[in-house]
């Protein structure tokens, strides 16, 4: 029986009729399934989950999730994995009495009411589509119907690429993060500034990198200071949704801002540094930071904002 209504139907064929004309990538594709999945249920959170590993990790979000990108949780006693395991849409009504998940994991998250939905590359399953709630049965038919053909579209376009497109998200991503890689970040920017140059619009980078990061490691470990790149990854991520974060390199990270003047790249890097600093999970590390505004030469761009950022660590450190 059907239950998605013909208003709920045409926004999921005006989303296949926006990907097709579009030429969009695999990211881009899952970002804005995301986001509709998320208004067209009502979910307090939408979110592609892949395995890597042992773990489901969060790779694309919207709502109260956006800000929990590279999340990574452990695959056993989880509803992700059995939807992955068994190829089939999976609804918990309420988590915190249900056997399937790891209900601490939930409740950190948020999730009292939980759908998946499998993705599917090649016939068989590879991750899902997955929203949840601060409610408990928060979902109804027409809900998980839409989120099983929204996973569709998302399947579809991993099949279109024969495997190619799905690994070109990979090749794009931090592993551990979820964030954008180096090679993600030239992309991002040459286009970003071949954007400006065509509309005049304001922009800019923040680079930035973590201060006492190794103390972490040293005292802590490796896993703990795997957890703190996570944490101030999580803090990028949340800035706002027009923006975009990338991991570059150890504990170097860089934002692109979009319609940032320089005073305006200023406020936001102040608001992450706020952030990291009263987030725990951070454990007390800091970051310094250098801006620079988008003039459409890529290699100068970035050249400045490390300049700005080498000048900042002087003078913390002075």
């Amino acid at each position: 029986m059907v239950h998605v209504t013909g208003e709920r139907l045409l926004a999921i064929i005006a989303t296949q009729n926006e990907i097709a004309s579009t030429a969009l990538d695999l990211e881009a594709v899952m970002r804005l399934v995301v986001r509709q999945t998320r208004r067209l249920t009502g979910a307090g959170a939408a979110v592609v989950e892949l395995p890597d590993g042992e773990d489901m990790v969060y790779c694309v979000a919207a709502g109260s999730s956006e800000p929990l990108v590279g999340l990574r949780a452990p695959a056993n006693a989880s509803l992700s994995a059995l939807c992955v395991e068994h190829g089939e849409t999976l609804y918990s009504t309420d988590t915190r009495d249900d056997e399937r998940v790891d209900r601490k994991s939930c409740e950190s998250v948020g999730a009292v009411s939980m759908g998946c939905a499998p993705l599917r590359d090649g016939g068989h399953a590879v991750g899902v589509l997955k929203i949840y709630d601060l409610r408990a049965e928060a979902f109804d038919d027409g809900d998980l119907e839409v989120l099983s053909l929204l996973s569709g579209v998302i399947s579809a376009h991993m099949a279109l690429g024969d495997q190619a497109t799905y690994s070109a998200y990979g090749s794009h991503h931090d592993p551990l993060t979820g964030l954008g890689n180096l090679r993600s970040f030239d992309e991002h920017l040459a286009a970003e500034a071949s954007r400006l140059r065509r509309h005049g619009d304001a922009g800019a980078l923040c680079l930035l990198d973590l201060d006492d990061f190794q103390s972490v490691n040293d005292r802590l470990g490796p896993a703990a200071g795997d957890e703190v790149l996570c944490a101030v990854a999580r803090q990028l991520g949340a800035i706002r949704g027009e923006d975009s974060a990338y991991r570059i390199g150890g504990d170097e990270f860089v934002l692109i801002l979009v319609g940032a003047d320089e005073d305006g790249a200023r406020t936001l890097a102040e608001r992450v540094e706020t952030a990291v600093a009263e987030d725990p999970q951070c454990r007390g590390v800091g970051i310094s930071w250098g801006v620079a505004t988008i003039t459409g030469d890529p290699a100068w761009d970035l050249a400045r904002a490390d300049t700005a950022l080498c000048a900042a660590k002087e003078m913390r450190w002075s």
